[in-house]
């Protein structure tokens, strides 16, 4: 009867869950992007702005596709389009026939470029009408950005002409009928940056009264933008208060979530729990790129929270910081791949368990790789018994990777980085040539590693000897 009860319980449950999710449709008529795969995703979270995937087509031969993803609440899609970000806002239970720009591909110095800025493209949605939400943003942005453009000299001079309030409402008075919720948000936010970057309010002003009693919006952009802005470097400002000196051994020292979220409680500020707990979040992901705090403390406290934590946001939020600042940390395992070799294998490090592996990343057109490609070539006669070589080359295609290393007839391995291109962002290569060194357990032993030139074998045999394998 218990059982039964359960499976009851259970399925009345899912019943919910399912009925509170909607299905979302993709469709397109693009000819230009025949045989391209398009890929749409969201971010997992608007933090470390982890990319998570929807859904993903093949543009038939006509220029054809569709696609459709399940979501209960109104999200930031986009996807990749060459030298686009090209993004829409979808709700659920809704179709979107879309209209996508002119195909234009990167080029290769933008492929190799670590800092490159794609251009932010709003997709058009063929099946529009005048109360669609991508049609009120785009009218919105629009009005907005020509306001804030007016009056950017203004605010820089911090002239006493200026009125915050006075052009909020010109514009505001202009959507004011508008009784999307989503919509109301992003605009009611947008407007507080706006006080926010015109000095009308100041950042605890701000905190105070967009922030501390209302709901967090996860999945808004306005509200995530201002948040990430309000709440910057917010452990070193409130660390120079009396209470707050205490962070910094609350988490150097004690390596305690609990005394975190006291001592940061002891301020107004942060009286909302849930508001707390993002804030740390958020802090703890920049302070690992600041190098002022024990990253392995940080890792206890952000293990801490997650498990402490009853709100799911945060679980994935805090999964996602710690992937990301592990991913290229010595004595975790690198980012995933599986690329294609010169005969289009699949190949991934899965491959190399159980062997030392230096890793490079190239480009076969580089000079600076080619005479590198020369000093591997001795390196790996003098050591492949030790340890393998794998070269990881951004090519415009495999046929060139594959003619060049023929015709030089390398050795050691190339993989082709075309079919997970986001590799190179992933390993966050920055220039080319760079190495990592992975251990026989596929953990990185040394991140970055020496190039050939900088006696690379001295740090790996100093590796090797310290796990006894020499």
């Amino acid at each position: 009867m218990v059982k039964l009860r359960f499976l009851i319980v259970s399925y009345f449950l899912l019943i919910s869950f399912t009925s509170l999710a909607g299905r979302v449709v993709f469709k397109g008529d693009i000819p230009d992007y025949a045989g391209h795969k398009l890929e749409f995703l969201t971010y997992s979270d608007q933090i470390t702005f982890t990319e998570r995937l929807l859904c993903s087509a093949i543009v038939d031969s006509t220029g054809k596709f569709d696609c459709s993803f399940e979501t209960d609440e109104t999200i930031y899609v986009f996807a990749h389009l060459g030298v686009y970000e090209a993004f829409i806002f979808v709700e659920p239970d809704k179709e979107y026939i879309l209209l996508f720009p002119e195909k234009k591909d990167k080029s290769t110095a933008d492929r190799l470029n670590p800092y490159f800025e794609p251009e932010l493209y709003h997709l058009g949605v063929e099946n529009s009408s005048d109360n669609e939400l991508n049609y009120l943003l785009a009218w919105f942005n629009h009005e907005y950005t020509k306001m804030f453009e007016a009056n950017a000299y203004l605010i820089y001079i911090k002239s006493s002409a200026f009125n915050a309030l006075t052009e909020i409402n010109k514009v505001d008075s202009i959507f004011k009928n508008i009784d999307n919720p989503f919509f109301n948000d992003y605009k009611t936010y947008t407007f507080a940056a706006f006080l926010h970057i015109s000095n009308h309010q100041k950042s605890r002003s701000i905190s105070d009264s967009y922030y501390l009693k209302n709901k967090v919006l996860y999945n808004n952009k306005a509200y995530m933008q201002l948040f990430n802005q309000v709440y910057d470097k917010f452990f070193g400002y409130f660390g120079r208060t009396e209470n707050g000196e205490k962070i910094y051994s609350d988490i150097g020292k004690l390596k305690s979530i609990t005394a975190l979220k006291n001592t940061l409680g002891s301020d107004e500020i942060l009286k909302n729990d849930t508001l707390k707990e993002l804030v740390i979040l958020k802090c703890l992901h920049d302070e690992f790129y600041d190098d002022k705090i024990s990253r392995s403390a940080m890792l206890i406290v952000l293990d801490s929270l997650a498990l402490q934590t009853k709100i799911a946001e945060h679980k994935i939020i805090a999964e996602n910081i710690r992937k990301k600042v592990t991913r290229l940390m010595v004595g975790f395992e690198p980012p995933y791949f599986e690329l294609l070799d010169k005969d289009s294998n699949m190949v991934s490090l899965q491959k190399y368990r159980g062997k030392y592996v230096y890793l490079g990343f190239c480009v076969s057109l580089s000079y600076a790789c080619i005479q590198e490609f020369e000093m591997l070539r001795k390196l790996y006669e003098r050591q492949h018994q030790n340890f393998e070589i794998v070269i990881i080359s951004m090519d415009d295609n495999l046929a060139q990777m594959k003619n060049f290393i023929e015709k030089k007839d390398y050795p050691f391995t190339f993989l082709y980085y075309g079919n997970q291109s986001e590799v190179f962002k992933e390993f966050d290569i920055r220039a080319v040539p760079t190495y990592y060194f992975i251990d026989k357990e596929g953990k990185l032993a040394l991140s970055p590693a020496a190039t050939p030139g900088e006696n690379i074998e001295y740090y790996i045999f100093n590796v090797m000897r310290k796990n006894g394998d020499i």
